[in-house]
């Protein structure tokens, strides 16, 4: 068997392009490159997670915390169990929760409009927040290719036709699993979306 022939054996199943192959090879292997890579390529997408869940000021240094634990953790990435972009939206879902809860937490009771106002927005961004964890998890669940179907769509803000080139799936596929995931993950978060 070539070398060729066994990397692509026992390549990562995640991997859609040739580039997208070399370059998590490149991670695995430790090659420094592969981590400006990785920030190009998915740096957008923890960011804008972080910035959803914990600001915009924050979101800069979680998503800094990210990159580097991923880094000195990459011994602990398996792209059998699924994608480096999966991978990396665990690792964001977690740098979130504990920058959530490090916030400190306080009971003040609201006492004029502009208070109830504060305290309502307040009550809303903490809500929001959980949620967002929530949805991190469950796409740490999902299976592929609805995994990479959802990140793609709702991370990356492709088109569902555009999603079926890439991944080489029937539109029909692409449409079906869209739904079934969201519908998941509608009912895991309560119901009304």
């Amino acid at each position: 068997m070539t070398d060729s022939a066994a990397s692509d054996a026992a390549g990562p199943p995640a991997a859609t392009t040739t580039e997208e192959r070399l370059a998590l090879e490149a991670w695995l292997d430790g090659d420094e490159r592969a981590l400006e890579l990785a920030y190009r390529r998915w740096g957008g997408m923890v960011h804008g997670l972080a910035a959803k869940a914990v600001g915009p000021v924050e979101a800069d240094d979680v998503t800094q915390q990210v990159f580097l634990s991923a880094w000195r953790g990459r011994d602990g990435f398996d792209p059998a169990r699924g994608p480096l972009g999966a991978w990396l939206v665990g690792i964001t879902r977690r740098r979130v929760a504990d920058v959530v809860r490090a916030r400190p937490f306080t009971a003040e009771v609201p006492t004029t409009d502009d208070e109830m106002a504060t305290a309502d927005l307040t009550a809303w961004d903490a809500a929001d927040s959980t949620d967002l964890i929530t949805v991190y998890e469950e796409l740490e669940r999902i299976g592929e290719p609805q995994r990479t179907i959802l990140l793609m769509a709702y991370v990356e803000d492709r088109t569902q036709k555009e999603i079926a080139e890439l991944l080489d799936l029937p539109l029909g596929t692409v449409k079906t699993h869209t739904t079934r995931t969201l519908r998941r993950l509608r009912d895991r978060l309560g119901g009304e979306q």
